[in-house]
């Protein structure tokens, strides 16, 4: 199993890809492929647990370049959403190496029930992350998968 965490000085989100569809041979319209995975998020004493998401590997190859561009430049913005429109991450870098991490989770589309989160960072905390979506961009490859 692949995953990917975000940390932070009060907070993470960690999200696990449990079951990769149609590798290696049936990408998705998303690039790469579809993806049903598990998010696990806290924000200070808020927390979201266990809960299903569907993204594409694809996704997360963009958000692997952005992450790494940001990281580089320490400028920028790098952000992750799903297919369903139900997770957003945004990463906001400055010039000192801080990171502004917020977005939202919104398990279930038709409930109201949207946790909102907000949480820093700094660039030491992403090293192992750079890592992690390295190993799943060397497994699946970019946006058109593994060629």
């Amino acid at each position: 199993m692949k995953e990917f965490t975000i940390a932070g000085k009060q907070g993470f989100v960690r999200i696990e890809l449990n079951e990769v569809f149609g590798f290696p041979d049936q990408t998705s319209y998303l690039g790469g492929y579809d993806v049903h995975g598990k998010i696990e998020l806290k924000s200070g004493n808020y927390f979201v647990k266990d809960a299903d998401l569907w993204f594409s590997t694809g996704q997360v190859y963009k958000f692997f370049l952005e992450l790494q561009k940001c990281y580089n430049d320490l400028q920028g913005s790098a952000i992750f959403s799903d297919s369903e429109n139900a997770l957003k991450i945004n990463l906001n870098f400055n010039k000192l190496g801080q990171i502004s991490i917020e977005g939202y989770f919104q398990e279930i589309p038709s409930e109201e029930n949207t946790l909102q989160f907000e949480f820093e960072s700094e660039q030491s905390y992403l090293g192992a992350t750079l890592q992690q979506l390295n190993s799943i961009f060397e497994q699946y490859g970019g946006l058109k998968g593994k060629s």
